[in-house]
């Protein structure tokens, strides 16, 4: 593999860590938002993720209580932000783009619709059938605008590699 390939491969992992991180950070602002949003309106603050475990464990799943299987819900949500934070990351890059947030909560949002009009309906029903839609689509535009800080993400790991490269070339640590 020559320099070039190598530093390519190198800039595409960066961005692809970048997006991860971002798209997992916004999976912890949609959960925080999940649990006060139904603490707000007297629920259980593991209905959502009651309601995401159902894909794994059926209806039986979908209680107003912590249940051993609310954790399945729970990486269920982040799975789906991180993996939709890799796409994110390899499209926006180091980009500087001056209304990145308001994309993000476009992209967001459309995840959303992409999800609750299409796969949910054939994979878990009860998802769009019982979940509070309200709730989920502002919660999909918070981790929207959580990606937006992927670029930030993205130079932030270009300033650790370069600071790893000068280490490694024969100085002294001390």
């Amino acid at each position: 593999m020559d320099a070039a390939g190598a530093a390519r491969t190198r800039w595409k992992l960066r961005h692809l860590l970048a997006g991860l991180e971002a798209g997992t950070l916004g999976a912890v602002y949609m959960m925080i938002w999940f649990m006060a949003g139904s603490g707000l309106v007297r629920r259980s603050i593991w209905d959502i993720p009651n309601l995401f475990a159902t894909t794994f464990y059926g209806p039986v799943a979908y209680q107003e209580q912590y249940l051993r299987s609310s954790w399945s819900g729970v990486a269920l949500i982040v799975l789906i932000c991180g993996l939709g934070g890799v796409l994110w990351g390899l499209v926006w890059r180091d980009d500087h783009q001056p209304f990145l947030t308001l994309f993000g909560a476009i992209a967001g949002l459309a995840v959303y619709f992409i999800f609750f009009d299409y796969i949910w309906k054939h994979v878990n029903p009860l998802l769009p059938l019982y979940g509070p839609l309200r709730q989920l689509q502002i919660g999909y535009v918070v981790w929207g605008m959580a990606l937006a800080r992927s670029p930030r993400f993205s130079r932030a790991l270009a300033g650790a590699s370069q600071e790893a490269v000068e280490i490694s070339s024969g100085e002294l640590i001390r």
